[in-house]
């Protein structure tokens, strides 16, 4: 198996933020879990037994910054949600609800102005 290039990939905010293109975004992760349930007894001769529990995902998607584009405070917390698309390859997405819970922006004197938006799923994310 090939390893795949991380070029082709690409964010769509939906209805987050305006604009998905100007953001330029050049880097995104997500983190996919779920609950391990502990359902040890007696009988379990000494090992922990578990069942799967309630499932979530997350994630963040980083941004340069031009003068025009930044995010805006209020889209943190807006309990309006969007339909994020998170494209792997440029075929293979990911794509759910969810709504921002945290926007990091930062300036360094010898580099570019960069923004993270952090991002909390609410419902299942699709393999499309």
């Amino acid at each position: 198996m090939a390893p795949i290039a991380g070029y082709n990939g690409q964010v769509d905010f939906g209805d987050i933020v305006d604009s998905d293109v100007a953001y330029r975004t050049h880097a995104w992760s997500t983190d996919i879990s779920a609950d391990a349930l502990d359902t040890t007894d007696f009988t379990s001769e000494g090992w922990r037994e578990f069942i799967a529990g309630l499932k979530s995902w997350s994630g963040t998607v980083e941004m340069y910054v031009d003068s025009t584009n930044r995010i805006v405070p209020s889209d943190v917390g807006n309990s309006t949600l969007a339909t994020i698309t998170l494209d792997l390859d440029g075929t293979s997405k990911l794509t759910g609800k969810a709504f921002v819970t945290s926007w990091n922006p930062a300036v360094t004197v010898d580099g570019v102005e960069t923004q993270s938006l952090g991002f909390q799923g609410t419902s299942d994310l699709f393999a499309v």
